[in-house]
């Protein structure tokens, strides 16, 4: 049977502020989402950023989520966890308009260490708090998708925010992570880029598309996936 990890408790004072509150994190998503959030919020944990904090990152006892939010990795196994580990990591600040995006869209999909900042986009509004940005964006119905009843970018347009917007060390790996692991067709990615015009971004993330197809063979040689 594979051992669960327990953290110990970090050295040091709890964050100022309240605490997590497990019940009805991630409702302004969906009921679905608040019901299958109720473990994952009674497990945040919040702690002030110390060195000890720090190395139990580092090490792999504890992930990070926003600033002073952490929560036990053996919780984060699925896309599922990873997309309402963030929503109840927003808390309050939660909107119902509110979608997973860009790094953290790729974060969710893919595992690994979630990205920092985390993303968000909006068709409200724009905004910036601790460890997170949220950007301003019109969505299509096409665009997003619902894991857990939290709403994700789909794998395609994750990949357009990331050519647009991530710094290259952020969106290579993601974008890499995405074909490889068969989310999306990068012709796709190429088809929907050269039909945006006017939009910030788009031709230097073209630019970078060819750049990446041109020199890393997993993109390059990715095997188209057939849609269902």
């Amino acid at each position: 049977m594979e051992e669960l990890l327990v953290p110990v408790r970090p050295v040091g004072r709890r964050a100022t502020g309240p605490p997590p509150v497990p019940i009805g994190l991630c409702a302004a998503w969906s009921r679905h989402a608040a019901e299958l959030a109720v473990p994952i919020g009674g497990a945040l944990q919040r702690w002030e950023e110390t060195p000890s904090t720090r190395v139990m990152v580092a090490e792999g006892q504890l992930v990070r989520l926003l600033p002073e939010i952490f929560l036990p990795p053996d919780l984060l196994c699925g896309a599922v966890e990873r997309a309402l580990a963030l929503g109840c990591a927003m808390g309050a600040h939660l909107q119902s308009h509110h979608v997973i995006a860009g790094p953290s869209a790729a974060w969710v999909v893919l595992g690994g260490a979630p990205p920092s900042p985390a993303e968000l986009l909006s068709p409200a509004h724009r905004g910036e708090r601790a460890g997170l940005v949220l950007r301003h964006a019109r969505l299509h119905p096409g665009d997003v998708e619902t894991i857990g009843g939290a709403p994700v970018t789909v794998p395609v347009r994750t990949a357009m925010d990331l050519l647009r917007f991530a710094a290259a060390p952020v969106a290579g790996p993601a974008l890499r992570g995405l074909v490889a692991a068969g989310h999306m067709e990068v012709d796709e990615v190429r088809e929907r880029l050269r039909r945006m015009h006017r939009h910030p971004g788009v031709q230097a993330a073209r630019d970078r598309l060819e750049a990446l197809l041109a020199t890393d063979p997993v993109t390059r040689d990715a095997p188209e996936i057939s849609g269902g």
